[in-house]
Parts: C-alpha cells; structure tokens; sequence
C-alpha cells in the first residue's frame, strides 16, 4: 500500500459498459453526424468572404498562408479555427504516421484520458463537433453516462475523425528541418521519413509540437551518464517487457512517472519505487484551478511580476496524479512510496545501480527519470540556428531573489501573438512570423499549447494572432480593396 493511502478502497475507474462496443450501424450515423457538423459550419459562416491576400514566393507560386508543425490535437484545434476564419492555404505537417500523431500515441502511458470527459478539444465551440457527441454517436447514451475518463484509443480515433471531417490538410512522415526568414515570409525545409526534402513558403509559421517543441526532455546529468541499458526518461520509448522480474526505481510522482511506473508493474517488475523530495505526493490539481476564462484569457495581461509568481509556484507545485492513478499504484503490493528522498547520486555496481539518497543507498535495475523538460531552443534542431536572437525571461524580468529560478528563466518570452520576440530590437523582426504554442509560452500565458484542458481558450487566441498579422501586415492592399468595392445602390 503506497504511503499516506487516504482514499476509502481502490475502484473502477471506467465501469465495463462504458467501453462496450459502438452501436449498430454506427458509421452510416457517424457519417449522418459528419453531414451535421457542415451544416453548422455553413450555419455559422458569417463572415464569409475571402480576405486574405495572396503573396506571391520566390517561387512566384502562391506562399502558404500558415504551415502548422505538428498535426495532435492541438495542430487540428488551430487548423479548424484557421479555416473557419477564412484562412484556408494552409497545411500542417507531422513527423508521425498518419493516426500516430501527439503525445497520446507517444509518451502519454495511461489508458485514459486525464482531463474530465466533458472537457472540450478541438470542436471550436461547436457541440456537433464534440468528443461527448461523437462518443453518443457511436457507442450510445449508456456509454457515455456510464464513462468516467475517455479512453486514450477512443480519443485518438475521434482525433482522426475531426480531421476527416473538417478536411484538414496534413502531411504525415514529414518533419520541419530549417526555418529561414524570406520577404515577407518564411522559407521552411520539410524531409521526409524517406530522407527527401523539400522547400516550402509560408508567410506565418505555429508550432505545435508539444512539451518539448521549445526544449528537450530532461534528466540529471548522473543518471544520463549512465549506460542506457540502466534508464531511461520518462518521454523516452521503453521496452517494459523487458523489465519483467528486475527492480525498477522511479524519479519523479506527477501523472507522467505514476503512468511510467503502472506500465513497469503491469509488465511484471519484480517491484517499482517511487521517489519523492517532499513528505508526501502532491494532491493539488493545480492546473484544474488555472481552467478559468478570467485566468486563461487574461494571464498574458498581467505584468511581468505577477506572471512570474504564478508561474513559479504553479510549475514547482506541478500537477498531482490524478486520483485514480494513485488508486490503481495502491492495488499492487510491489510498489512503494518512497518520501523525504532526494537523490544525490547514482554509480553502477555490477549489473544494478546504486542511489545515493544521502543518508542511505538504494539499490536497483533500471531508473525511469520522470524529470520534465527543459526549455532550451538550442536544444531543438530547426530552432538551433536562431536561438540565440530569441528573448527568454530572463532578457526581460529580474525576479525577486526568493523567488529565482533558473529553469524559469529559459522560458521563451512570447508576445502577444503568441509569437516569438527579439533578444535585441531590430536584430530578428522577422520572429514574429513564429507563433509558438508548445509548452514554451506557459510562463507567458500560462498552461497554454499541451493540453486538452485549455484549447477552448488558448487557441482562438493563437488564431487571433495568425490573423492579426495576416491582415495588419497587408493593410495598404485592405485599403486599395475597399475602395474599389463597387457600389450596391444604383
């Protein structure tokens, strides 16, 4: 039983019947949905008329108007909003396989969902467009009222869906490799999982591509030295078959390492540790406070002051596991708590590894180092070239000296386009074409691109900053426009 165990007893955490199997003829009425769905859009198409102003290349063919990296949920969320603006030459690209993209076909080890299930995704607003509908649609009513969290594999295929059908279009097995700026616009190199590569032009460019789209996953220096046969990071693709009968020792107890250290006992671990500095696991949801209109739409409002103290309690307090999380830890008898523990050190002893916890050492087979991400854009190969003209916080803000912090401090500074600023006025103008909705922009707007919780507030706001600079930037021609629109009254 892990320490501090308050909950009354472990229990389901989706009934059996909330995953039962869709409905007959569910995808003649996922279709009929579909139909619905365009109808709303036509319903809600005002305005409608084209506005945005076609710019021509060094290709002299016309230049995308957005290129979206990253094709999860979030691309898909800023991709349907763009659209439904009228800004329609876009595209996004996604180095996964088509039906393989985000972080819930990647690092995210849990079966479900964190988010509650009635919490919104990429619908923009629309109810047809919801995971509930879609869920309703195929699996009926009873499901839907008997769902507790929604299933990682139902999220993926209503994902999917809402790309089918709102037509987005996407480019899998194809990474961004090289931004360059051009007139105007932007010149990226695009290769493929084939090795091909291929230049395209695009007057803006949104990054969605995830936690560590501004970064790299991170862990401590002495447990990266040793041989990789002895960790890995928590974000890393591990073969948890292969940890089957050996002692596994878990850095970290946010929803990430309880999900990593699920996976390690379920595939047979002779037992999981789970190590934490403090006296007990955190419990706040701290994000579930942050999902308010008033704290979401208007955090990037705040000054410079108040957005770094936020911050630097909300990203120290991190988020709890959620409490079914802990439930299902509490169910095997091999895993253990382990508090007040702070790792000093790590050195090999034949084929284990031994922790230096300072007052005591701890023997195991292999490390899972649930330790975050650090934002450091050299750290990411199409943002390397330019990191360095690119304004972090701490370019811009001192804080007071109880509150320091140098991992705060890497953060990107983003402006009010979401978009990437200057280290020096005049040295890069052209990063404001960059609009960054990864993690990088939490210090400035706070929990923002990574997660389900907050695309309904988030997004259109990117989208608002895309268009901003779309129309603003091409003024002269709104201008000449207007004046020629030709009279309606005899």
């Amino acid at each position: 039983m892990p320490a501090h165990w308050t909950d009354a007893g472990p229990r389901p955490i989706n009934p059996p019947e909330s995953t039962g199997p869709e409905l007959d003829g569910a995808p003649e009425r996922l279709a009929e949905l579909a139909e619905r769905i365009k109808s709303d859009l036509f319903n809600l198409r005002h305005p409608e008329t084209p506005w945005v102003v076609a710019r021509p290349g060094p290709d002299a063919r016309p230049m995308l108007d957005v290129l979206i990296a990253g094709a999860g949920q979030g691309g898909l969320a800023i991709a349907g909003l763009l659209k439904r603006e009228q800004v329609s030459n876009i595209l996004l690209v996604d180095k996964a396989p088509d039906g393989k993209e985000g972080a819930w076909n990647d690092f995210a080890r849990t079966p479900l969902i964190r988010s509650p299930k009635h919490y919104p995704g990429p619908d923009m607003g629309i109810p047809s467009l919801t995971y509930e509908t879609w869920h309703r649609t195929r699996f009926g009513d009873p499901s839907w009222d008997a769902l507790v969290r929604v299933p990682i594999a139902h999220w993926v295929a209503y994902l999917a869906w809402v790309r089918e059908v709102l037509e987005l279009p996407v480019r899998n097995e194809t990474a961004l490799e090289r931004i360059e700026p051009i007139e105007g616009g932007l010149a990226l190199t695009l290769r493929s999982t084939s090795g091909d590569e291929e230049t395209v032009f695009a007057r803006r460019l949104v990054l969605a591509t995830g936690h560590d789209g501004t970064g790299s996953w991170w862990m401590p220096q002495y447990i990266t030295e040793l041989a990789p046969h002895l960790r890995a990071q928590a974000a890393d693709p591990i073969d948890f078959d292969a940890l089957a009968g050996k002692r596994v020792a878990v850095l970290g107890v946010g929803a990430s390492a309880a999900d990593n250290a699920l996976c390690a006992l379920e595939a047979g671990a002779e037992s999981v540790h789970m190590f934490c500095r403090r006296d007990t696991h955190r419990r706040q949801q701290i994000y579930r406070w942050c999902i308010t209109a008033g704290f979401m739409r208007h955090f990037r409002d705040l000054d410079d002051a108040w957005r770094w103290r936020f911050m630097q309690y909300i990203l120290n307090v991190r988020m709890g596991m959620p409490p079914e999380t802990w439930q299902r830890l509490g169910a095997f008898s091999n895993f253990e708590l382990h508090t007040n523990a702070t790792w000093k050190d790590v050195s090999t002893r034949g084929d284990a590894v031994e922790i230096d916890l300072g007052d005591r050492a701890f023997a195991t087979d292999f490390i899972i180092a649930a330790t975050g991400h650090d934002q450091r854009l050299e750290a990411r190969p199409e943002l390397a070239p330019f990191a360095h003209l690119v304004a972090r916080w701490a370019d811009r803000y001192t804080p007071p000296p109880e509150l320091t912090d140098e991992r705060l401090s890497r953060y990107p500074y983003i402006g009010w386009n979401f978009e990437l600023t200057e280290r020096e006025p005049g040295a890069a103008p052209w990063l404001e074409r960059i609009h960054d909705f990864t993690f990088g922009p939490t210090l400035s707007y706070g929990p923002s691109g990574c997660s389900i919780s907050t695309l309904r507030l988030t997004a259109p706001m990117l989208v608002a900053g895309v268009t901003r600079g779309l129309f603003t930037e091409d003024v002269d021609r709104h201008w000449e426009s207007m004046l020629a629109h030709p009279n309606m009254i005899p």
